[in-house]
């Protein structure tokens, strides 16, 4: 074989592992989908010799062939408990378990984590509605009519910071006097003292934002949250239920804009951070939703 030659799919023997059946199904199946061809010809050669590669690579060769990864790492880690329980049940490191909740570190350490999670790997297709419930398209923007809502219940009638807008100025979605951008990384600079903020998060990211509000309400940022009423997820469990004021959404909302609108496929929540006391009341009647955790 030369060194430019590709040795074929590797077989479990090959590998020797516990997740060894758990790679060469995942191998089959990113044959199969055409994945595989779409990967750096370095990056399919140790994917194939070592059955290893960067975990951020495979997702974005996995993504850009219209499908998903199933479960994310994220996934994986809420139905563990956590960072600290995924490490623990894993065998792998606490700092390689937050990488993995970047969709970082590799693929290797992604099927030992699955592995511990007892989840079934799946290539899923996406479509639109996937997308919402599974948060692999991140970027969907809030509804024009839910804003309309809350405007009137701010002292300047628009927001102070918008910590997660797509875009800056006139066009973007939620009006405030500053957006902050993916390239200005809200989760890392300060929302100023006393603001009052808008937060539509990317769902993937919920647990890193919730926690970036709670300590920006230290500061005395108020803000209102937006995120998935998911009642049964881990998370929501141990960060949201009986710990912030919540406002159960009624219905469906309709996310996005213009020919990517789409209904979302799961109930919505406001959570509530750092406000006033009176103000969790204020934002349930001017939206018509639920309000629960009315103590933090």
């Amino acid at each position: 074989m030369t060194a430019r030659e590709e040795p074929p799919t590797a077989t479990v023997s090959e590998y020797g592992t516990p997740v060894s059946h758990i790679l060469i199904r995942l191998l089959t199946d990113l044959d199969q989908a055409g994945v595989l061809a779409t990967l750096p010809r370095r990056s399919r050669y140790h994917l194939r010799s070592q059955g290893n590669i960067s975990l951020r690579t495979l997702i974005t060769a996995v993504t850009e062939s219209g499908y998903y990864l199933f479960p994310s790492p994220e996934q994986c880690i809420e139905r563990l408990g956590g960072i600290r329980p995924a490490a623990r049940k894993s065998g792998l490191s606490v700092n390689t378990i937050q990488s993995l909740q970047k969709n970082q570190s590799t693929l290797d350490s992604y099927l030992t984590l699955t592995t511990a999670s007892k989840s079934r790997i799946k290539l899923q297709k996406v479509n639109v509605r996937a997308a919402l419930w599974t948060a692999k398209e991140n970027c969907w923007t809030t509804p024009a009519s839910l804003l309309e809502q809350l405007y009137p219940l701010l002292p300047a009638l628009k927001f102070d910071v918008d910590p997660c807008s797509p875009c800056q100025g006139s066009t973007a979605p939620v009006r405030a006097y500053l957006h902050y951008t993916k390239t200005h990384d809200g989760l890392a600079r300060s929302w100023g003292r006393g603001t009052f903020c808008f937060v539509n998060p990317p769902f993937s990211e919920l647990r890193q934002w919730i926690q970036k509000a709670l300590k920006e309400s230290e500061n005395g940022a108020m803000s209102i949250l937006l995120c998935p009423a998911r009642v049964d997820a881990v998370w929501w469990h141990t960060m949201v239920a009986g710990r912030i004021p919540t406002v159960i959404l009624r219905g469906r909302l309709h996310f996005g804009g213009g020919d990517r609108q789409e209904q979302a496929p799961f109930a919505s929540a406001l959570l509530i951070i750092g406000a006033y006391p009176q103000f969790p009341m204020q934002v349930a009647k001017a939206t018509g939703g639920w309000l629960t955790n009315t103590s933090s």
